[in-house]
């Protein structure tokens, strides 16, 4: 009687850290959902990364008007200088 308590305590302590254990079925669904969140992270960024690089790259062409580059960045950036002369008109 003694031999299959012995194997059943056994089996049981394996059976919970089978699940709960530092390297269990629990923690493993928890480092694949990680993983999920971290593919999506990295699929957005490089999304992000190709759009920057885009941009650059349309502003490393030398047909470039210097004067509408530097009021284009005025505009993303509000910026303006003492001696400018800002125009207000009304958008719809």
């Amino acid at each position: 009687m003694l031999v299959p308590i012995i194997f059943a305590m056994m089996f049981g302590y394996f059976g919970y850290h089978l699940v709960n254990g530092d390297r269990g079925l629990l923690a493993m669904a928890h480092l694949q959902r990680e993983t999920m969140i971290a593919d999506q992270n990295l699929a957005e960024a490089e999304t992000t990364r190709k759009i920057w690089e885009r941009r650059v790259a349309a502003l490393r062409n030398q047909s470039l008007d210097p004067d509408m580059l530097d009021e284009r960045a005025r505009i993303l950036l509000n910026f303006s200088r003492k001696e400018d002369i800002i125009v207000f008109t009304p958008t719809r």
